[in-house]
């Protein structure tokens, strides 16, 4: 019996390593949802789910600025162009109207009534506002995000309060606000090295040359004209070789379909995170689809007429 039991420990042994049998195994990586890959590559809902978010918020900070006398106007409202919609993507209507942006942005732009907002005030309330806002000695809180990386977040006033009422708590918030981006850059870090990537962009290269323009990348193309641009080069011909380019630049997209592939390619690599990333992804998906669920019930039903003023 003696030999029996020790054979049975030893052939354990063998079969758990060094943890032994008592010990507990991690788990393995959880199956990646839809919804997991939506965070990791900022498609499908994230888009439209990360604007109904800042929605939220925005009214809840107003409420609460408004209950110490501040009627801050409302933050602009934007749900950026989901990458699944390629045509939305490449927009080569504002191509050919803006080019890259880079001659369009050189002018004077108003900023947002909302960020304009505190300076506005007069000087005895503009500390009282920030008082209001973030707390009084303005109070930060360190959360952890993704291994040694780790966000410092505003832990007072009307900030603070809204992303808490929303995140369930700052660290649910900060790691909602954070870490997809964090995954997001690690799938297109991935997925610009998939061999599936440099055939794609094989073929935008060659439509770009056909129409005499030669460039790696479409970054490559955007940041050699930006240089051209901090060097000198301005006016009206400048601004046409801009358009010029970043036109071609979107039809050769379209013709490649190179954000349909790029999608495709970071989505496969969401699967093949690392499984400590997985299971960071699988906790904060849930988290962000609790924060949606006290979005929507913060928020007015669609279609229903806001009174005037803050809420």
């Amino acid at each position: 019996m003696i030999r029996r039991a020790a054979a049975l420990l030893a052939g354990c042994a063998l079969a758990a390593g060094p943890a032994g049998c008592g010990s507990p195994q991690p788990a393995g990586p959880p199956a990646v949802s839809a919804a997991m890959a939506d965070l990791a590559t900022a498609s499908g809902g994230w888009p439209a789910g990360s604007a109904r978010l800042q929605a939220a918020f925005d009214r809840l900070d107003r409420a609460c600025l408004g209950r110490a006398g501040f009627h801050l106007p409302p933050a602009a409202a934007a749900v950026p162009p989901s990458p699944d919609d390629e045509a939305a993507v490449i927009d080569l209507t504002g191509r050919a109207r803006d080019g890259y942006g880079i001659t369009a942005a050189a002018g004077p732009v108003a900023p947002p009534a909302a960020d304009g907002y505190p300076a506005a005030l007069p000087p005895q309330d503009r500390a009282r506002f920030a008082d209001a806002q973030f707390g009084r000695g303005a109070p930060k809180a360190a959360v952890p995000l993704r291994g040694a990386s780790s966000a410092t977040v505003p832990a007072g006033g009307c900030v603070a309060a809204a992303r808490k009422q929303l995140g369930g708590s700052l660290r649910d918030w900060a790691r909602i606000d954070y870490v997809p981006q964090l995954l997001a850059d690690a799938t297109l870090h991935a997925a610009t090295r998939d061999p599936g990537w440099a055939d794609v962009l094989a073929g935008w290269r060659a439509c770009m040359r056909g129409g005499g323009h030669a460039y790696p990348t479409p970054e490559a193309a955007v940041a050699a004209l930006r240089r051209e641009y901090a060097a000198g080069a301005a006016g009206p011909a400048f601004r046409a070789r801009e358009i010029a380019v970043a036109v071609a630049d979107g039809r050769c997209q379209a013709r490649t379909h190179l954000p349909a592939a790029l999608l495709r390619l970071r989505r496969q690599e969401t699967a093949r995170l690392p499984a400590s990333d997985l299971r960071l992804l699988a906790e904060v998906t849930a988290e962000w689809q609790s924060a949606l669920a006290r979005a929507t019930r913060a928020l007015p039903p669609p279609g229903s007429v806001r009174a005037a003023g803050p809420p």
